[in-house]
């Protein structure tokens, strides 16, 4: 006889026990050890597990079920089932129980403690053709997967912020490549075309202080504007790069916004109204006055043209205090103390698409030969050189508004005029210059240029000529040299040899682009005096006259 058909003997109560014979003995089946390995399984399994008498009374249930209701099995057993659920779900329950086919359903059951717990309830009645109907139910608890649920949805969201961030790095990173592209491409180009420039004004000025013909005169102004002009643009470009040498000084923007209020209004036009709020006690910064009035000049443009039928224009300042938490929202941006200055417009805003591209170099949306793409280039650059930042925010149809965080300076009272000013000019006959200059056409434009002006002058075409024409005239008293030469030494290097041989001589340099070409240029260009190209006759006599005097005082001092 097989143990099943044992087990049914035993069961249908027509015997106590039956002796089973095989290869390892004898083996005595009864009701409890018959039964045993089922009872094992039911208990070690982890869902809870209960029999349900057909009106929903609990005949059993495992100790997983027990522990889930925080009770004992004794404290369950011939309670109807529906005293553990919440009271929405007995009819659920009760549908699934009368069910014939059982069925599975997720109700909520209430622990001792009245906690409530989500649980997935299946039922399943045994097969029985008597009155007497069993129902056999599994029961598990939903918690640690509704958590594992939850925290892989939080773990979803985790993960597209950090998405989220990458992108908003990526595209930084590549606004910031582009804009060392162009930076690179302007830098390059930014020295010859200065040169260029300067030949031309410096040739054309030479002329119109021996022309007469007040026709001819206004012509050569034309020019001379004109060139200046194309100055202007290079300056734009090397601010947009962010390697045009800035001459920050401790500026109250209050007190400077004033002086530029006229050429605003001209700006933007008598059809646009132009207010300024500007807070009281505004704290200093430290930024290029020159360079911020080309940077507000610029956004008062832009808003003009955005402007149809007439509209406002407001320019207000504000003292601001970062956080980390204000900065890293910023971004680009360090925690600290800033002076903020905003100006917004009623214009016509701009959609995502073009708000995300503005600082672009070249990007304008405005027709062919009305804008150049530059302005808002070049005063992000400005803004960043200057260790700030810029925000902008626009709306369609409603406006704009761009910001502009400077760093935060002490401020520096004003003490008079400067020493320049206050000293008597010396003698031009009294100084020998030493020209350096590799380009032949410049070098030749600026011993005219300096012969004008009454000094004795000679001219070198490398570093290493000038030293040798240094060392044999010793009339030489001031070294005028080009920044950017070849032959492996540059401007200042050379000055720094001919000081080192004759500390007490006058040093000025000069380069049409003043920036970071070579590895030494950015720890020793504040210590020589610099004129810029292209540049002025008059210009040029100022900066010889400032170079002398300073010489003078410290040999006075010393």
């Amino acid at each position: 006889m097989e143990a099943e058909e044992a087990l049914d003997v035993i069961r249908g109560g027509g015997v106590d026990a039956v002796i089973v014979g095989g290869p390892s003995g004898q083996q005595i089946y009864t009701i409890t050890n018959a039964d045993r390995p089922y009872r094992l399984l039911i208990e070690q399994m982890k869902e809870g597990a209960v029999t349900l008498s057909n009106e929903g009374l609990v005949l059993y249930c495992n100790e997983a079920f027990a522990a889930l209701l925080e009770r004992s099995a004794g404290q369950i057993s011939g309670k109807p089932f529906n005293e553990f659920l919440i009271q929405t779900d007995i009819p659920l329950f009760e549908g699934l129980l009368n069910c014939s086919d059982g069925g599975r359903a997720i109700v909520t059951m209430v622990t001792a403690g009245r906690t409530e717990v989500p649980v997935n309830l299946s039922l399943s009645p045994l097969p029985d053709d008597s009155d007497a109907r069993i129902v056999c139910g599994v029961v598990t608890d939903l918690r640690p997967l509704r958590q594992s649920t939850q925290q892989l949805a939080e773990a979803g969201l985790r993960l597209a912020d950090q998405i989220a961030e990458r992108e908003r790095t990526e595209a930084l990173l590549h606004q910031a490549q582009k804009m060392e592209v162009v930076g690179q491409l302007t830098g390059g180009l930014a020295h010859d075309f200065n040169n260029l420039l300067m030949i031309i004004s410096g040739n054309l000025d030479l002329i119109r202080r021996r022309v007469t013909d007040e026709q001819m005169v206004s012509r050569l102004e034309q020019v001379l504007l004109a060139v200046r002009r194309g100055a202007k643009l290079t300056q734009q470009l090397l601010a947009f790069s962010r390697i045009q040498s800035l001459s920050p000084e401790s500026v109250c923007i209050n007190d400077l916004l004033p002086e530029i209020e006229m050429l605003v209004r001209r700006a933007v036009g008598s059809e646009i109204e132009v207010h300024f709020d500007l807070v009281e006690g505004l704290w200093s910064c430290r930024v290029d006055p020159n360079q911020l009035e080309s940077a507000i000049l610029n956004l008062a443009i832009n808003a003009r043209d955005a402007i149809r039928n007439g509209g406002s224009v407001r320019i207000a300042t504000e003292n601001m205090t970062l956080d980390t938490a204000a900065a890293a929202a910023l971004g680009e941006i360090a925690p600290g103390k800033y002076v903020a200055i905003t100006l917004s417009d009623t214009g016509s805003g701009m959609p995502q698409e073009v708000l995300s591209r503005v600082f672009e170099p070249f990007f304008t949306t405005k027709e062919v030969g009305k804008g150049s793409g530059l302005g808002l280039s070049q005063v992000y650059g400005f803004a960043r050189q200057s260790g700030g930042h810029i925000t902008i925010e626009s709306k369609v149809d409603t406006g704009t508004a761009v910001r502009l965080y400077l760093p935060w300076t002490e401020p520096v009272h004003a003490s008079g005029a400067s020493f320049v000013e206050t000293v008597e000019p010396l003698p031009p006959g009294h100084t020998k210059i030493l020209i350096v200059e590799d380009d032949n056409e410049l070098r030749e434009l600026h011993l005219q240029l300096v012969e004008a002006l009454g000094y004795a002058a000679c001219t070198a075409g490398t570093g290493a000529e000038a030293i040798a024409i240094f060392e044999r005239d010793s009339e030489i008293s001031l070294l005028f040299t080009d920044i950017l030469m070849p032959g492996g030494m540059n401007g200042y290097e050379l000055a720094a040899e001919i000081r080192r041989r004759r500390p007490d001589i006058a040093i000025l340099t000069t380069s049409g682009f003043p920036g970071h070409f070579l590895p030494d240029l950015d720890a020793r260009r504040d210590d020589f005096d610099i004129i810029r190209k292209p540049f002025t006759q008059s210009e040029l006599a100022a900066a010889l006259l400032k170079v002398r005097v300073t010489v003078a005082s410290l040999a006075e001092i010393a």
